[in-house]
C-alpha cells in the first residue's frame, strides 16, 4: 500500500507527529528514513526488504551502500540517508558518553557497541577520565586480530600521564559476539590491574563488548 492511500493518521509522518517515533513499528520507521518509493514499488515494500534483509535490524551496521542498492527501489541517496542515520546516532550516543560522568559500563557501552561491536577485528580502546569521571579523551590503542586483544599497558599509562588522566577504563569488542572473557583478556586485565597500581593511576575498569551483550571485570568483582 502507498502511503497516500492510508488513513491519514496512520501514516508514520503523521502517527510520529502525534504519537512520538517510540509509536512506530520498525518497519514505519525505516519507511520514514526512506521518505519514498517509486513508481514500481511502495516505501513500505522497500522498508520492509530492508529489515529482512538486516535480520531484523541485528544486522543493519553490517549493510554497506553496495549492499542496500543491491534492493529494489533504492539507490545512492537512500542508502546514504540509511547511513547516515546509523552515523548520526553513533556520534550522538558518543556526545552523550562525553558529556556525562561515567560510572557503570551502561554509561560507555552503548556508544562502544555502536562504533566498534561490529567490527571483524578485535578494537581495544583506553578511556581517560578526570577527577569528576568525565571523559578527557579516548585512543584506540590496539587492532587486532579475532584471537587477541592486549596492549602493552605503558601504552595505557603513557597516554594517561600525557592526558593527566585520573583513572584509566580499557574496552574491547568481541567480533564473535560473546563477551564472556577469554585467557588472555583475564592475563591482560590483571597485567593492566597491576601497573596501575604501581602508577598510582585508578584502574576503573575492563568492559568487554559483544553484540550479545558486555561483560564488566569491575562488576564481576575481579578487580576488587
Amino acid at each position: 500500500m502507498k502511503v497516500k492511500d492510508m488513513n491519514e493518521a496512520d501514516r508514520p509522518r503523521e502517527k510520529a507527529l502525534r504519537f512520538g517515533l517510540k509509536s512506530l513499528t520498525d518497519v514505519e520507521l525505516l519507511a520514514l528514513m526512506l521518505q519514498s518509493g517509486n513508481k514500481n514499488r511502495s516505501v513500505f515494500a522497500i522498508a520492509k526488504e530492508v529489515f529482512e534483509v538486516s535480520n531484523h535490524l541485528s544486522n543493519l551496521f553490517d549493510l554497506s551502500p553496495h549492499r542496500l542498492m543491491q534492493i529494489q527501489g533504492i539507490r545512492e541517496v537512500k542508502a546514504l540517508q540509511l547511513l547516515a542515520s546509523i552515523e548520526l546516532c553513533s556520534r550522538a550516543t558518543k556526545a552523550s558518553a562525553y558529556s556525562h560522568v561515567i560510572a557503570a559500563p551502561n554509561d560507555i557501552v552503548q556508544w562502544f557497541k555502536l562504533e566498534y561491536a561490529y567490527e571483524k577485528q578485535e578494537h581495544f580502546v583506553a578511556v581517560y577520565l578526570d577527577t569528576k569521571g568525565k571523559i578527557i579523551s579516548h585512543h584506540l590503542l590496539f587492532k587486532g586480530t579475532l584471537n587477541e586483544s592486549c596492549v602493552h599497558p605503558r601504552d595505557i599509562f603513557k597516554e594517561a600521564f600525557l592526558e593527566n588522566a585520573c583513572s584509566v577504563l580499557c574496552i574491547h569488542n568481541h567480533p564473535s559476539g560473546d563477551p564472556h572473557p577469554s585467557d588472555a583478556d583475564i592475563r591482560c586485565t590483571k597485567q593492566i590491574n597491576e601497573v596501575a597500581q604501581v602508577m598510582g593511576i585508578h584502574f576503573l575498569d575492563h568492559i568487554i563488548v559483544g553484540k550479545d551483550g558486555w561483560y564488566s571485570f569491575r562488576q564481576s568483582q575481579y578487580l576488587d
